[in-house]
């Protein structure tokens, strides 16, 4: 923890913002578009290879959000936020382990 965020009350808005989150999820959706074409035009293992990478970014893409949302709900100390974020990212973990198990 920075002394910046140390001297910061409770509540005030992060510093941190979506500088760098939007220009990410905006290369990703690219990406996405780019595999997902590439995948419907070459044949074989290599266009499913191409389609479970673009099936797999758009899949990973919300909790990498909602993790970076915790850490600048971190950042503003709301502790509501980071709890109700933290559960969610249980449940799409919980979910996760559930379905590798074959549960479900």
């Amino acid at each position: 923890m920075t002394g910046e965020t140390a001297r910061r009350p409770p509540g005030q808005v992060s510093q941190v913002r979506g500088r760098l989150q939007a220009p990410v999820l905006d290369w990703l959706t690219r990406i996405v578009l780019a595999l997902s074409i590439a995948g419907g035009f070459v044949a074989g293992a290599a266009g499913r290879a191409l389609a479970v990478a673009a099936v797999t970014i758009v899949v990973l893409a919300s909790p990498a959000r909602i993790a970076w949302l915790v850490y600048r709900w971190t950042e503003e100390r709301d502790r509501t936020f980071i709890v109700v974020g933290l559960a969610l990212l249980g449940v799409i973990a919980l979910g996760g382990a559930l379905a590798l198990a074959g549960i479900g």
